[in-house]
């Protein structure tokens, strides 16, 4: 099977209440062991609705075994429940070759991966290679990365 996966981003807002230090480690801990350390981290700087410092921090991997394997430790970490929440919500969540998921930001520091759609979130985009969709279906790739 061609890689189906072209590029993972994670991203998540730091407000001025927050300490970095956790919630670099709730995104971090979106992924896998090995991808924890040494991994290179984007901030942007930015101001709330009220004038108060929000800072954006977001991780990529482009392509190759890496995305794939992001992506898959993403699926099948999360419960069967919120799999079955994806596929059956998946015409909203799909777009222009992306599938976009939410997870909540608080249970993410604890380790565990859960969808949710509040703002207080830590956004993951899955960018699909277009070819692979056309051929087999979004809702069929997801399937199978859930079961690798």
């Amino acid at each position: 099977m061609i890689n189906p996966i072209e590029h993972v981003e994670l991203s998540t807002h730091v407000h001025a209440t927050e300490s970095e230090l956790k919630v670099v480690r709730a995104l971090l801990n979106l992924l896998p062991p090995q991808y924890r350390d040494g991994i290179s981290i984007m901030r942007s700087g930015g101001q709330g609705h009220f004038g108060n410092d929000i800072s954006t921090i977001k991780v990529q991997f482009k392509g190759g075994q890496d995305a794939l394997q992001i992506a898959q430790y993403i699926l099948k970490t999360i419960d069967q429940l919120d799999r079955e929440i994806i596929l059956v919500t998946i015409n909203s969540r799909f777009s222009d070759g992306k599938l976009y998921l939410r997870f909540n930001k608080q249970l993410a520091y604890n380790g565990v991966a859960r969808l949710d759609d509040g703002d207080d979130v830590i956004k993951v985009v899955i960018r699909f290679n277009h070819w692979v969709i056309k051929n087999e279906g979004v809702e069929n790739i997801i399937k199978q990365l859930i079961q690798y």
